[in-house]
Protein backbone atom coordinates (compact mmCIF):
# COMPACT_ATOMS: atom_id res chain seq x y z
CA UNK A 1 0.00 0.00 0.00
CA UNK A 2 1.28 3.44 -0.88
CA UNK A 3 1.91 6.12 1.69
CA UNK A 4 -0.07 9.32 1.13
CA UNK A 5 2.04 11.62 -0.97
CA UNK A 6 4.38 8.81 -2.04
CA UNK A 7 6.11 9.05 -5.39
CA UNK A 8 3.80 6.50 -7.02
CA UNK A 9 0.73 8.41 -5.79
CA UNK A 10 2.21 11.65 -7.07
CA UNK A 11 2.81 10.08 -10.48
CA UNK A 12 -0.69 8.60 -10.50
CA UNK A 13 -2.36 11.91 -9.72
CA UNK A 14 -0.13 14.04 -11.89
CA UNK A 15 -0.66 17.16 -9.84
CA UNK A 16 -2.71 16.64 -6.65
CA UNK A 17 -5.36 19.24 -5.94
CA UNK A 18 -4.56 19.38 -2.22
CA UNK A 19 -1.15 20.29 -0.89
CA UNK A 20 -1.89 19.43 2.75
CA UNK A 21 -0.63 15.83 2.70
CA UNK A 22 2.48 16.59 0.64
CA UNK A 23 5.91 17.48 1.97
CA UNK A 24 7.88 20.43 0.64
CA UNK A 25 10.13 17.95 -1.19
CA UNK A 26 7.16 16.24 -2.86
CA UNK A 27 5.74 19.61 -3.88
CA UNK A 28 9.07 20.62 -5.39
CA UNK A 29 9.28 17.33 -7.29
CA UNK A 30 5.77 17.80 -8.69
CA UNK A 31 6.47 21.39 -9.69
CA UNK A 32 9.78 20.53 -11.37
CA UNK A 33 8.17 17.62 -13.23
CA UNK A 34 5.23 19.80 -14.34
CA UNK A 35 7.55 22.54 -15.57
CA UNK A 36 9.85 20.16 -17.43
CA UNK A 37 6.91 18.51 -19.20
CA UNK A 38 5.08 21.77 -19.86
CA UNK A 39 4.49 22.90 -23.41
CA UNK A 40 3.36 26.24 -22.01
CA UNK A 41 6.33 27.45 -19.95
CA UNK A 42 10.05 27.01 -19.92
CA UNK A 43 11.14 29.00 -16.88
CA UNK A 44 10.11 29.87 -13.36
CA UNK A 45 10.22 33.53 -14.42
CA UNK A 46 7.42 32.91 -16.94
CA UNK A 47 5.36 31.15 -14.28
CA UNK A 48 5.95 34.00 -11.83
CA UNK A 49 4.74 36.55 -14.38
CA UNK A 50 1.56 34.64 -15.19
CA UNK A 51 0.69 33.66 -11.61
CA UNK A 52 1.72 36.85 -9.83
CA UNK A 53 3.72 34.79 -7.32
CA UNK A 54 7.01 36.45 -6.40
CA UNK A 55 9.91 34.84 -8.28
CA UNK A 56 11.96 34.23 -5.11
CA UNK A 57 8.97 32.66 -3.38
CA UNK A 58 8.32 30.49 -6.43
CA UNK A 59 11.98 29.44 -6.44
CA UNK A 60 11.63 28.41 -2.80
CA UNK A 61 8.75 26.12 -3.79
CA UNK A 62 10.76 24.54 -6.62
CA UNK A 63 13.75 23.88 -4.35
CA UNK A 64 11.70 22.64 -1.36
CA UNK A 65 12.82 25.48 0.90
CA UNK A 66 9.13 26.21 1.50
CA UNK A 67 5.90 24.37 0.88
CA UNK A 68 3.34 26.46 -1.03
CA UNK A 69 0.15 27.40 0.79
CA UNK A 70 -3.02 25.88 -0.70
CA UNK A 71 -3.92 29.17 -2.42
CA UNK A 72 -0.63 29.29 -4.37
CA UNK A 73 -0.70 25.53 -4.97
CA UNK A 74 -4.11 25.90 -6.60
CA UNK A 75 -2.81 28.72 -8.82
CA UNK A 76 0.25 26.70 -9.83
CA UNK A 77 -1.86 23.62 -10.50
CA UNK A 78 -4.19 25.64 -12.72
CA UNK A 79 -1.33 27.16 -14.68
CA UNK A 80 0.93 24.11 -14.97
CA UNK A 81 -1.64 21.33 -15.15
CA UNK A 82 -5.20 22.48 -15.87
CA UNK A 83 -5.10 25.65 -17.96
CA UNK A 84 -5.62 25.17 -21.70
CA UNK A 85 -2.57 26.02 -23.80
CA UNK A 86 -4.45 28.54 -25.95
CA UNK A 87 -5.26 30.66 -22.85
CA UNK A 88 -1.58 30.73 -21.94
CA UNK A 89 -0.56 31.56 -25.49
CA UNK A 90 -3.05 34.44 -25.57
CA UNK A 91 -1.71 35.79 -22.28
CA UNK A 92 1.88 35.55 -23.48
CA UNK A 93 0.95 37.29 -26.75
CA UNK A 94 -0.71 40.10 -24.78
CA UNK A 95 2.34 40.42 -22.55
CA UNK A 96 4.64 40.62 -25.58
CA UNK A 97 2.46 43.25 -27.27
CA UNK A 98 2.37 45.33 -24.11
CA UNK A 99 6.15 45.09 -23.75
CA UNK A 100 6.61 46.19 -27.37
CA UNK A 101 4.29 49.20 -26.88
CA UNK A 102 6.17 50.17 -23.74
CA UNK A 103 9.48 49.84 -25.57
CA UNK A 104 8.28 52.19 -28.33
CA UNK A 105 6.93 54.63 -25.77
CA UNK A 106 10.22 54.53 -23.83
CA UNK A 107 12.17 55.51 -26.96
CA UNK A 108 9.79 58.43 -27.58
CA UNK A 109 10.02 59.47 -23.95
CA UNK A 110 13.82 59.34 -24.06
CA UNK A 111 13.85 61.63 -27.10
CA UNK A 112 11.50 64.11 -25.41
CA UNK A 113 13.55 64.08 -22.22
CA UNK A 114 16.73 64.68 -24.21
CA UNK A 115 15.05 67.72 -25.73
CA UNK A 116 14.39 69.16 -22.27
CA UNK A 117 17.86 68.24 -21.07
CA UNK A 118 19.34 70.49 -23.74
CA UNK A 119 16.78 73.28 -23.43
CA UNK A 120 16.55 76.38 -21.25
CA UNK A 121 15.63 76.46 -17.54
CA UNK A 122 12.38 78.14 -18.57
CA UNK A 123 11.49 75.18 -20.79
CA UNK A 124 12.16 72.79 -17.89
CA UNK A 125 9.92 74.93 -15.66
CA UNK A 126 7.09 74.41 -18.13
CA UNK A 127 7.82 70.68 -18.13
CA UNK A 128 7.65 70.60 -14.32
CA UNK A 129 4.28 72.36 -14.43
CA UNK A 130 2.91 69.86 -16.93
CA UNK A 131 4.54 66.78 -15.37
CA UNK A 132 4.63 67.17 -11.58
CA UNK A 133 7.58 65.77 -9.65
CA UNK A 134 5.61 63.07 -7.80
CA UNK A 135 4.28 61.70 -11.10
CA UNK A 136 7.76 61.69 -12.64
CA UNK A 137 9.14 60.05 -9.50
CA UNK A 138 6.47 57.36 -9.54
CA UNK A 139 7.18 56.53 -13.18
CA UNK A 140 10.94 56.44 -12.62
CA UNK A 141 10.54 54.30 -9.50
CA UNK A 142 8.18 51.86 -11.17
CA UNK A 143 10.45 51.46 -14.20
CA UNK A 144 13.39 50.74 -11.93
CA UNK A 145 11.41 48.29 -9.79
CA UNK A 146 10.18 46.34 -12.83
CA UNK A 147 13.74 45.16 -13.41
CA UNK A 148 14.08 43.57 -9.95
CA UNK A 149 11.32 41.35 -8.52
CA UNK A 150 12.33 42.02 -4.91
CA UNK A 151 12.36 45.77 -5.52
CA UNK A 152 8.97 45.51 -7.21
CA UNK A 153 7.47 43.87 -4.11
CA UNK A 154 8.94 46.65 -1.94
CA UNK A 155 7.60 49.27 -4.37
CA UNK A 156 4.10 47.75 -4.33
CA UNK A 157 4.05 47.64 -0.53
CA UNK A 158 5.36 51.20 -0.29
CA UNK A 159 2.68 52.51 -2.67
CA UNK A 160 -0.08 50.80 -0.64
CA UNK A 161 0.89 52.70 2.52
Amino acid sequence: MNNPGSDSEIKGQGFPAKVKRLTAEECAKILRRALSSSNKYRTQTEIARVTGINLKTLGDYFTARHKPPQKNWKILRTVLYDEPAHDINEKMADIKKSAERLKAFAFLLKDELEYFKGSSPEARTILKEKLPGPTAGYIAGLLTALYDENQLEIFKNFIKG
